[in-house]
C-alpha cells in the first residue's frame, strides 16, 4: 500500500517534517496564488515568516499589522498563543510585508476600514462574532447544544464541564462556552478548511514526505537555522521565538536532529563502504573536531601569527592554540 504523502490531523502524535526543499516551498505558495486562493496565500506567507501555530495566524487581526492610524508595525505583540496563553515579541520582516501587500491588491481589502476585524474571514467565525452571548441564557451545557445544534458526545460534555471547573477567567457557563469552546471549534474548522486546501497544494507540488500545516511553522526555525548555521546566537533566538524551554526541544522541532540523524547515517554507510575497500582511515582522520565563533576564531589566528613573529616555540605556539580552542569552543 502506498504511503500517504501528506500527513492530516490526526489523534496523537504524527511525525511530520519541514519544507527540507526550497522548490517546495516556492511551488507549495505559487499553487494558492495561480488558483486565487489569497485568504491561504497570505496564511501561507504568514506562517513561513512568522513562524506562528496555525490556529493563532488564521485569528490574527489587522490591528496585530498595523497602528491606529495606518503605520505598520515592525513587531507584533498581540497575538497570544491559543495553546500556552503566552505573548512574544515576533520581528516583521519586509518580506511580512511584501506578501501582505500581494494580498491586498488582489482583494482590495482596506485594512483601516476593518482595523479591529480579523483578517481571515470565514462563516463559522461571522457567525459566532455576530452572535450575542448575553442575550442568550446557556445555564448549561446540554441548553447551549441545542441552541447551537451541536452533536457531542457525553464524553465531551463532560470534559467542557470538567475544563470548566478548572478555569477562573470565566464567572458563568455560558461564558466559557462561547469565549473558549466555540472559539476553539471556530479556530478548529477554519484551520481544517485551510489544511485541505494545503493538501492540494502538497499534491500538486508532488512532496513526497509528510508534511502539514505544522510544517510551515517548522519551516521557519529550520530555514532560518539553515540560512544562519554557524551563528551560535541562532538557536537560542529560536528557542525564545518558540517559546520552547530548552534548545534540544528546538532541534527536534525544528528537524535538525532528524537532518543530523539522517546525515550520520549516510556518513556511517559511506565510512562502511570504505572500510571495506580498506580505506576507513582516510575517513576518520577527515573527521571535524570542534566548532567555534568567527570572532573567536580570528583572535586565536592572531595570536598564532604574532606568536610564530616573536620567534616562540613551534610546539609551544601549537600548544597555545590548542588551549585557547578548548577554551572557546561552542558546545
Amino acid at each position: 500500500m502506498e504511503q500517504n504523502r501528506y500527513a492530516t490531523k490526526k489523534k496523537g502524535k504524527t511525525e511530520v517534517y519541514p519544507f527540507w526543499n526550497m522548490a517546495d516551498i516556492k511551488n507549495v505558495v505559487e499553487w494558492f496564488e495561480n488558483n486565487n486562493e489569497w485568504d491561504g496565500y497570505l496564511i501561507t506567507m504568514l506562517e513561513l515568516l512568522l513562524g506562528r501555530r496555525i490556529g493563532d495566524t488564521v485569528m490574527m487581526k489587522w490591528s496585530d499589522l498595523y497602528y491606529e492610524k495606518g503605520n505598520r508595525k515592525n513587531k507584533i505583540d498581540s497575538i497570544e498563543e491559543q495553546k500556552t496563553g503566552k505573548v512574544t515579541n515576533i520581528p516583521v520582516s519586509n518580506m511580512v510585508w511584501e506578501a501582505v501587500d500581494n494580498y491586498l491588491q488582489h482583494t482590495e481589502v482596506d485594512p483601516m476600514k476593518h482595523y479591529n476585524d480579523y483578517i481571515f474571514e470565514y462563516n463559522p467565525k461571522t457567525t459566532w462574532l455576530k452572535r450575542d452571548v448575553n442575550s442568550i441564557i446557556y445555564k448549561n451545557v446540554e441548553i447551549w447544544c441545542d441552541a447551537l445544534q451541536k452533536d457531542f458526545s457525553d464524553k465531551r460534555r463532560e470534559n467542557i464541564i470538567s475544563d470548566y471547573k478548572k478555569q477562573k477567567q470565566y464567572e458563568t457557563i455560558g461564558e466559557y462556552l462561547h469565549y473558549v469552546v466555540e472559539y476553539n471549534d471556530v479556530v478548529k474548522h477554519q484551520t481544517d478548511d485551510y489544511r485541505k486546501k494545503l493538501k492540494k497544494a502538497v499534491e500538486a507540488a508532488n512532496i513526497q514526505y509528510a508534511v502539514s500545516s505544522h510544517s510551515l511553522r517548522k519551516s521557519f526555525g529550520y530555514w532560518i537555522h539553515k540560512t544562519h548555521p554557524f551563528d551560535p546566537d541562532c538557536l537560542l533566538s529560536l528557542q525564545k521565538l518558540f517559546n520552547h524551554t530548552d534548545l534540544q526541544t528546538t532541534m527536534n522541532y525544528i528537524g535538525l536532529t532528524e537532518e543530523k540523524n539522517r546525515q550520520y547515517i549516510n556518513d556511517h554507510g559511506e565510512f562502511i563502504r570504505n572500510v571495506l575497500a580498506g580505506n576507513g582511515d582516510d575517513i576518520v582522520k577527515n573527521m571535524p573536531v570542534v566548532s567555534l565563533k568567527s570572532d573567536d576564531f580570528g583572535e586565536i589566528i592572531k595570536q598564532v601569527i604574532k606568536n610564530v613573529q616573536a620567534g616562540n616555540d613551534p610546539v609551544e605556539v601549537y600548544q597555545a592554540a590548542i588551549n585557547m580552542v578548548n577554551e572557546r569552543r561552542v558546545l
